[in-house]
């Protein structure tokens, strides 16, 4: 059976101290075997770094790396997190501190369960809002090494899908913490996409 439910975004970010955005070029990346796919835009100042591919866009800054997908194949899903663990093995003495999973999804609204886990009264909100109420809600728990925050704002203005995003955040000390966090992304976007389908009619 298939999900009903579809990746609309995936990216990983990683926060460090002081990290140095003018040593990442097109060419490092190239260099230290990092990207392999075609440069198609790069820009490069003193703050930031930008290096975007067919499949990819990465961007840093001084604090804050964050690789994010523009095509969701399960290769580039996969390769996402090799990309994040060359640049992170390329820069042992880096004083990184924390890691982030990010995932958004869409689904169906006809298809989505979301009341059942927000359990509404549902005469109390048309009484204090309208008939015409939609929900959404926060749920924050905890997943591994994880804090998770999964989100589901409400979707007035589209009607056929609810936008749901899954944050994967851990504090993290050194690059080999940050590699261990790493090896474990293929299995927060299994637990996404178990949420999403117990979420799913």
């Amino acid at each position: 059976m298939s999900n009903v439910f579809a990746l609309s975004g995936a990216n990983i970010v990683i926060l460090a101290r002081n990290y140095n955005p003018s040593i990442v070029s097109k060419e490092w990346l190239y260099q230290k075997n990092i990207i392999k796919d075609t440069v198609i835009n790069f820009a490069h100042t003193p703050p930031f770094s930008l290096v975007e591919t067919e499949r990819i866009s990465f961007v840093l800054s001084e604090d804050r790396l964050q690789i994010s997908l523009k095509s969701f194949t399960p290769r580039n899903i996969e390769d996402l997190a090799k990309i994040a663990m060359g640049f992170v093995s390329h820069l042992p003495e880096t004083p990184f501190v924390a890691v982030g999973f990010n995932y958004s999804y869409y689904l169906p609204k006809e298809c989505s369960r979301l009341e059942t886990l927000f359990s509404p009264n549902d005469v109390k909100l048309k009484e204090l809002f309208s008939e015409g109420y939609e929900i959404g809600g926060m749920v924050a728990f905890l997943f591994k090494e994880f804090l998770v925050r999964m989100s589901a704002p409400p979707s007035r203005g589209e009607t056929a899908r609810i936008r749901i995003d899954f944050n994967f955040h851990s504090d993290c000390r050194g690059a080999d913490a940050v590699k261990e966090r790493l090896e474990l992304h293929p299995g927060t976007k299994e637990r996404a996409e178990g949420i999403l389908r117990g979420l799913s009619r």
